[in-house]
């Protein structure tokens, strides 16, 4: 195993420079940070051009890109054009750990709800109970977020409310004003009732699309010879199931839930503009928008990392649910 992840994690090296290649070149074609500030007659030609040389962009792309590359290597993330006056890293830095409290709960609650659901429609197959959970699943893969999520800011924030005729859940943000310098306990339950609805909505979409594919791994499964061979054994249904099928099923989805794993750190671009998150999803589409290159490239270039050491996190947790796959 240890010479197997010493030779995946140099492996990594290339597919990261090579990915990262890709979509510096893909950015540049879509994005010019600097056709804002042509338009503007309040900007020189002589100072547009001053800051194409500091920046690189009178390079030709691919020196451009190692210039970029190595700026990034030792920490310099360059300027953020959305945000005047602040790097990208002091930009990211300030979105990152807000979306990852709200994506991080919406990854947990979606593997802990999805999972058993899927095996039990599967061992009730074509029963109410399947029914039911076929339903859930197709609602919770169709509705559309931004919908979903504004109908329940109309039924939690303006429909019901407290006693003292507040709303029963903030309809949007990430923390009341004047919390910041609170207790530490005080704070998290005051954030929390503002990720209840944003983390809702989420879910919804992740768990209705996991509980179709683990019941359908888990049916899969379930009809295979060995399965036969260990009822034929005398063992326990309960054991056949939990430790043979249920295992055996987990193998497929793990494979879709690492490759979920980067939207913790992308976040929810639709979902925090509703509910008005300032968040890493906001903040690309912002950039995006904007031409702010500097930060959305970085933003790629953190999904593309996550995204390898999720595929190599996959193969790793692959043998410790079956012992039968080894690496060497």
């Amino acid at each position: 195993m240890r010479t197997y992840l010493t030779r995946r994690i140099l492996q990594l090296i290339p597919v990261i420079i090579g990915a990262t290649l890709i979509a510096f070149f893909i950015l540049s074609l879509v994005s010019d940070p600097f056709a804002a500030m042509i338009e503007n007659p309040k900007i020189k030609l002589a100072d547009i051009v001053r800051l194409k040389h500091q920046w690189g962009f009178d390079l030709p792309i691919y020196l451009r890109f190692f210039k970029w590359f190595g700026s990034v290597v030792v920490g310099n993330w360059g300027p953020s054009l959305l945000y005047p006056g602040y790097s990208a890293r002091e930009v990211i830095f300030r979105a990152l750990p807000i979306t990852l409290q709200v994506m991080s709960l919406e990854f947990i609650f979606s593997i802990l709800l999805s999972i058993p659901l899927g095996a039990i429609s599967a061992l009730k197959q074509y029963s109410k109970t399947d029914y039911s959970l076929t339903l859930f699943s197709f609602f919770g893969m169709s509705m559309p977020t931004f919908w979903f999520g504004l109908m329940m800011m109309i039924v939690f924030s303006v429909w019901l409310k407290r006693p003292s005729g507040v709303p029963l859940l903030p309809p949007g943000g990430i923390q009341t004003p004047g919390m910041e310098s609170a207790a530490f306990l005080p704070r998290m339950l005051d954030r929390g009732q503002y990720l209840i609805m944003p983390v809702i909505v989420l879910s919804l979409f992740s768990v209705g699309g996991w509980v179709r594919y683990m019941r359908s791994f888990m049916l899969e499964v379930l009809h295979q010879d060995y399965l036969r061979t260990a009822r034929a054994k005398g063992l326990t249904e309960r054991t056949v199931i939990y430790k043979h099928a249920f295992r055996n099923a987990l193998i497929p989805i793990i494979t879709l839930i690492a490759l979920s794993f980067p939207g913790i750190v992308s976040g929810a671009a639709i979902t925090e503009y509703v509910f008005n998150i300032p968040g890493m999803g906001r903040l690309v589409l912002s950039a995006e928008l904007k031409n702010d290159f500097p930060t959305a490239m970085i933003a790629l270039t953190l999904s593309t990392i996550l995204v390898v050491i999720a595929n190599l996190a996959a193969d790793v947790v692959y043998s410790i649910v079956d012992p039968r796959i080894r690496y060497s």
